[in-house]
């Protein structure tokens, strides 16, 4: 790939091939001019050239639509990321606050309305098949309340209803696994939040209380006239294939396959999430400790569905490349799980971007791309004011 040097490029020239910034980072497609703006962030960023294959040319004119469609313009992929961002936020917040809604309507009257329910899930199962990379970059939506039940059963819903897409369940199943999934800790509604909202260490008789929350979530929603595949979730989301969960001591193919999924669902999220008694942990070393887990805690399965819809570094997660950049990952790489695809935020040189800027990183060191050297720590997000 060819270096072409800062100073002999000319405001609105076009190039015969995509052209790069330091070779990883997509900077322009065929069909879109050097803009003026361009050039003058080049030369504030620091940079003295770019990388391309092709040359400069006049007009892209003899250009065949299928190379113009193949490599998207930065604006063109700015444009895209924030509609597909804004489409995952008006489905995330209002259904959280649905949830809130429901869930404390159920403890004043003990009614809930299967039916909205039933919708919501349906949105989150067509925002899953459309726009999966956009609305699992759980990271970005922050939803603060001191009851962590609304966000956990959002959160949980959306990353089972991934793996349940990806095994290929079919439609109906996908709707029971939805439902079950955002009522799974209903039970716990029943229990005083005391127990599961304190930042103290709960005594023998309490987490016995809280032990019971399966068994009392599936009599609720047994209750409310649910089929048993549905209710079971409740019950069973915390038993594990060896026989050491709980409340049944259920092992192997005698847990429900809904179960299964919600127990991957579940755990990923508890482990991710910050919470009154324990600190978060980055979802790196979620994925790491749920793969400790397949065959033995874990559905395997479900497992390696997982880290394909989220990559091995989290969609939404922040993270260290080999180039001492800092981005956030937003997309997926089907080919990949260990190199996503990369929004740069801070580049090499520790300069904040405003625009967008987008790698593909590599799997290994030895390539022309940066790779992931690993996820930040949250302290590092805060220091540099990246939350």
């Amino acid at each position: 790939m060819k270096h072409i040097p800062l100073n002999e490029l000319r405001e609105n020239m076009y190039f015969d091939a995509p052209v790069f910034l330091d070779e990883g980072y997509i900077l322009l497609s065929p069909d879109v001019q050097a803009a003026p703006e361009l050039l003058q962030r080049l030369e504030r960023w620091g940079y003295e050239g770019v990388y391309c294959e092709g040359a400069p040319v006049e007009a892209p004119a003899y250009l065949s639509g299928a190379t113009a469609a193949a490599v998207k313009s930065m604006l063109e992929l700015d444009i895209k990321e924030k509609e597909q961002m804004q489409k995952a936020r008006n489905l995330y917040f209002p259904l959280v606050e649905f949830v809130m809604e429901s869930f404390k309507r159920f403890q004043q009257i003990n009614r809930l309305d299967l039916a909205e329910i039933t919708e919501r899930v349906k949105q989150v199962i067509e925002m899953v098949k459309s726009s999966r990379d956009s609305i699992l970059r759980l990271p970005e939506f922050v939803f603060v309340n001191e009851n962590y039940l609304y966000q956990h059963s959002v959160n949980c819903t959306i990353l089972a209803l991934a793996i349940g897409d990806l095994l290929k369940l079919p439609p109906h199943r996908q709707i029971e696994l939805g439902i079950g999934t955002l009522l799974h800790d209903i039970g716990m509604l029943k229990l005083p939040e005391y127990l599961y909202l304190s930042s103290k260490a709960l005594q023998p008789k309490e987490w016995q209380m809280i032990k019971a929350h399966p068994m009392l979530g599936y009599r609720l929603l047994k209750g409310f006239s649910l089929s048993d595949s549905i209710a079971l979730t409740s019950w069973e989301h915390h038993e594990r294939l060896s026989g050491s969960g709980y409340p049944r001591g259920l092992a192997g193919d005698k847990i429900t396959l809904y179960s299964r999924i919600v127990a991957v669902a579940d755990s990923y999220d508890a482990i991710t999430s910050k919470r009154v008694y324990k600190p978060l942990q980055e979802g790196h070393a979620g994925l790491l400790e749920l793969l400790k887990g397949r065959r033995t805690l874990y559905e395997e399965s479900a497992v390696k569905a997982l880290i394909y819809c989220l990559s091995l570094f989290p969609l939404g997660s922040l993270v260290l490349l080999s180039d001492s950049a800092i981005g956030r990952v937003i997309r997926t790489n089907p080919r990949s799980a260990r190199a996503p695809i990369v929004q740069i935020l801070i580049d090499k040189e520790g300069n904040r971007l405003s625009e967008l800027a987008v790698v593909q990183t590599a799997e290994r060191e030895g390539g022309s791309e940066p790779f992931v050297k690993r996820q930040l720590f949250w302290k590092e997000v805060e220091a540099h004011n990246l939350v």
